[in-house]
């Protein structure tokens, strides 16, 4: 036994080290001493222990600064939530805690949710003209790229190879640029990533891919790939020797197919993967030798060679860890037990002095904060979109998504409100409101998008370049196929396309309007923008800091501007200010209606997936009522009633007058007249549209929704809906044919069709699709098809006075849509 072992087990003996630690610290001298073997054994022995000892001095060294910007985070969030008030001035920690995760103007402090957005937003200003250039085909989205072939150039760049190509070179240099710029924020947050020249790109370990292959095959093909003399340790930065590798390899491999647990024996308590400042690092630690290598490894152990998404994933991920450091502290899993247990202090104290059911409330409060604080905290991580069964949960993902791709092809018509809501939020906020409609249509144009990604506003396409974001629906997660065909049909219905527009005109607006306001001081400002800066936490004396930047194009005042000659954080928080503000405009999902909806209810449960097919298609009424309902209720407490009517009454009458609109384009989309106008029904119909809840007004009157299915059908998702259908079809059928009973195979094999096929709905196709081809396949299929065509134009005549214009079952309009209608018999 060498001498270093005998100090070991002296100390193991002593309680002053667990076995653990030693055998760590075993393993990592033998490691040292092992780099040393071509030397005297009596040098390599010392030589490791120096080796061992320079090692642990950084990580010492790295542990307390960690540990001091934990404590300034602590004494940070502790003044944080103890100074926030609610709106009838009342002090809610419980509250408050749930808002340092995600916020939409409620507190004058930055949100862990909205400032990941803004970190992404300026990553994104940074690569404008690289996003541009690769984005998505209109076509064939995601699939096929605008100049993908200039992907691989890019890469050779970003690994150092000369191309000759000067746009690759600039795009690869916005790259690094960008990379850099979040790895500082990292470290600076409690990160220690290495600087690297020439890194190239990210990897990605598919745990699945590394296991499939083994260990020894594992090292085999990806040591030939590794460019040995770059890769440093990243707090000595030493470099790694060839005798080192293979027992470092060793260790990546056995972390990453375990996912960690190689590294973790069995405890007590929850196992998680640490400080998120611990991690990332093996993003730069590996590096490849060359493109070529990066990219073979991607595609036998990452999941793919998608240059582009890895980019992407990579700024994803990073701007995800950073904003939780900043807002939470390098452990920020460990602040938010911190922030549950304040909670919980708090409530046990009220409790005790006041009892009876004072106390017992604040006990039930302070739970329903922490598990609302957990779900919404397990949301942003993405632990909830981690399945429990993953073959239970992509195969009802790839359900929903099909679903989608088959009923919402004419939602671009329903986000018509869109406008109303945004007119509204453009008033509430400070900003002219008479020009929105014609702003987001503005929008839709590749300068005008240019422009806002160029200030900060996001670029959905590339930030959910792994999964999609559907509006209406949440993400589009399960197989590939499955959420790819969904998000073809959203984009070419215009949805996708219409909600980007809005996005960016409004926070194009908000720019354009402080710019407008630069040489006024902060009380000298209309009082509805004053108060947005105020209520975002900026202050007369961060306006006049933000003032004095440049005027971007000399008519708008962008975070960039800010950032390069004032103060990046405070940039950051007039983007976090723009984002939160558009959420009202553009009502989209956030990760506190999410979890109001699903609690902590995982894909491939039981739970998990009745919760996410019974909220399919309603996450947009949810946010919506979140958004609006939490700052009318919020006016309510001010004691601000006449605010608080104005504002519900101009929120009910632009959505409404939109949902007006948008049941009349989507009457005439279906063959139909426009309804009468002058019914009152029509115009409750029109509220619920404009809300997001369009569907719930079928039932105002009649009882059958537009795609035939009762209310309890309804009620129950569409899911169910189609599993009823299904079961008519085929089991239903099957018992009636061995009962003797006359079958409705055909009738029911084309209703399944109608709303069964992905894109058979989507508005400017929808009519056609359905006389032209699926009412005379009904015909041939059902012999009581004529009369089926009958009953259903009799059935919109005395529900809702309409009549067709191409009526069912022809193959040609008999006529133009009557707009006289409109008016009443």
């Amino acid at each position: 036994m060498s001498a270093f072992d005998d100090c070991l087990k002296t100390a193991v003996e002593a309680d002053e080290l667990t076995r653990a630690d030693a055998d760590r610290l075993r393993q990592e001298y033998e490691r040292f001493r092992a780099a040393h073997a071509n030397t005297d054994p009596s040098f390599a022995a010392e030589q490791a222990k120096r080796d061992l000892y320079e090692s642990l001095s950084a990580d010492a060294a790295q542990r307390r600064r960690q540990a001091k910007l934990a404590l300034k985070n602590i004494q940070q969030l502790d003044a944080d939530i103890r100074s926030w008030r609610t709106a009838s001035g009342r002090s809610d920690i419980g509250t408050a805690a749930l808002l340092k995760l995600e916020h939409f103007g409620e507190a004058p402090f930055s949100s862990v949710a909205g400032r990941q957005r803004a970190i992404v937003g300026m990553a994104h200003a940074k690569m404008e003209t690289m996003l541009h250039h690769f984005r998505r085909s209109a076509l064939l989205g995601d699939k096929k790229r605008w100049n993908a072939a200039d992907l691989d150039n890019v890469l050779r760049e970003a690994f150092g190879v000369d191309t000759g190509d000067a746009a690759a070179k600039a795009m690869a240099g916005a790259w690094k640029e960008t990379h850099e710029w979040l790895r500082q924020r990292f470290n600076a947050a409690g990160g220690a990533i290495g600087e690297l020249v020439n890194w190239g790109m990210p990897q990605h370990h598919d745990a699945r891919a590394l296991r499939n292959a083994g260990l020894s095959t594992w090292k085999e093909a990806i040591r030939p790939m590794l460019d040995l003399s770059r890769m440093r340790h990243p707090l000595t930065g030493k470099a790694i020797d060839e005798k080192e590798i293979g027992a470092i390899l060793d260790e990546i491999w056995h972390s990453v197919a375990t996912d960690g647990w190689s590294r973790h024996e069995p405890l007590r308590q929850a196992f998680g993967r640490g400080s998120l400042a611990n991690q990332r690092a093996e993003h730069r630690f590996l590096v490849f030798k060359d493109p070529e290598s990066w990219l073979q490894y991607q595609r036998d152990f990452g999941g793919g060679g998608d240059i582009f998404s890895s980019m992407m994933g990579h700024v994803n991920m990073m701007a995800k860890d950073i904003a939780a450091m900043e807002v939470l502290g390098p452990n920020p899993s460990g602040t938010i037990e911190w922030l549950k247990q304040a909670i919980e202090k708090s409530a046990q104290e009220k409790a005790a002095r006041s009892g009876g059911k004072a106390g017992a409330k604040a006990l039930d409060k302070a739970r329903t904060a922490q598990k609302r604080i957990d779900d919404v905290w397990a949301s942003i991580r993405g632990e909830l979109e981690t399945p429990v069964s993953s073959r239970w949960a992509a195969g009802f993902a790839a359900a929903r998504s099909l679903v989608t791709a088959s009923v919402l092809g004419s939602a671009a018509i329903s986000s018509l409100s869109d406008a109303g809501t945004s007119m509204v939020a453009r008033r509430f906020a400070g900003l002219p409101a008479q020009n929105a409609l014609h702003e987001i249509v503005r929008g839709f144009g590749s300068y005008t998008r240019r422009e806002a990604v160029a200030a900060g506003l996001i670029l959905d396409s590339a930030r959910h370049s792994f999964h999609a974001q559907a509006r209406y629906v949440g993400t589009l997660s399960g197989p590939e196929w499955a959420s790819y065909l969904s998000d073809r049909v959203l984009t070419y219905s215009g949805l996708t396309p219409w909600t980007q527009a809005a996005k960016h005109a409004f926070g194009l607006a908000f720019m354009t309007e402080a710019a407008n306001h630069a040489g006024k001081a902060l009380k000298d400002m209309p009082d509805a923008l004053q108060a947005t800066f105020r209520r975002h936490g900026i202050g007369d004396r961060q306006w006049d800091l933000m003032r004095r930047a440049n005027m971007h194009d000399g008519r708008l005042l962008r975070p960039a501007e800010i950032a390069e000659r004032i103060d990046p954080k405070l940039a950051e928080r007039y983007l976090e200010m723009i984002q939160a503000e558009t959420d009202f405009a553009v009502p989209d999902s956030s990760h506190r209606s999410r979890t109001l909806a699903l609690g902590s209810a995982k894909p491939g449960t039981i739970s998990g997936e009745a919760l996410r097919s019974f909220f399919q298609f309603k996450s947009f009424g949810a946010v919506f009522v979140l958004l609006h309902g939490m700052r009318m209720a919020n006016m309510v407490a001010a004691r601000q009633y006449a605010a608080g009517a104005s504002y519900a009454g101009a929120l009910l009458l632009s959505t409404t007058l939109f949902g007006a609109v948008s049941l009349q384009l989507k009457s005439i989309a279906a063959g139909r007249d426009p309804r009468d106008a002058t019914d009152p029904a029509f115009w409750g119909a029109a509220m619920l549209q404009g809300g997001g809840l369009g569907i719930y007004g079928d039932f105002l009157f009649a009882n059958v929704n537009r795609y035939g299915g009762g209310f309890g059908q309804t009620l129950g998702g569409p899911l169910v809906q189609r599993a009823s259908d299904f079961w008519n079809l085929t089991a239903g059928n099957a018992i009636q044919l061995a009962s003797g009973e006359k079958t409705n195979f055909g009738k029911e094999l084309v209703k399944f069709a109608r709303g069964n096929i992905p894109g058979g709905n989507i508005w400017y196709l929808r009519l056609a699709w359905e006389r032209v081809f699926l009412d005379q396949v009904q015909y041939l299929a059902d012999p009581q098809a004529n009369r089926a065509f009958k009953r259903q134009q009799k059935f919109f005549a005395r529900e809702f006075g309409q009549e067709y214009f191409w009526a069912p079952g022809t193959t040609r309009p008999q006529r133009a849509p009557s707009t006289g209608a409109m008016f009443g018999p």
